[in-house]
């Protein structure tokens, strides 16, 4: 087994067990990954068919489950690029970069 895989079983084994985990990473950024969520009561629940990663650096996060994907910055931060694959007129595939 590779050290990559090593890596990737360890964190799985640690999110299976402990639902979340947060790791910090050079220059101010951190990734949160869980696969916990509320349930009816309020309390945190380990499912199995549901995830999320939250990563944020500075004034801008990125959030993602399996429901929803966020974004949030301040306008004085910096560019958002969004990358979409279209078919055009012609039945041709195109790739559409967007920079807001």
């Amino acid at each position: 087994m590779n050290k990559a895989r090593k890596i990737q079983c360890l964190l799985v084994s640690h999110l299976l067990k402990e639902g979340q985990i947060q790791l910090n990473l050079p220059g101010g950024m951190k990734v949160e990954l869980g696969v916990v969520q509320e349930g009816e009561q309020g309390m945190l629940e380990k499912t199995s068919d549901y995830c999320w990663l939250i990563a944020n650096q500075k004034d801008r996060t990125v959030s993602m489950d399996s429901y929803n994907l966020g974004l949030q910055y301040l306008e004085r931060s910096g560019k958002i690029i969004v990358e979409d694959d279209k078919v055009n007129i012609d039945g041709d595939p195109i790739r559409i970069l967007t920079a807001i």
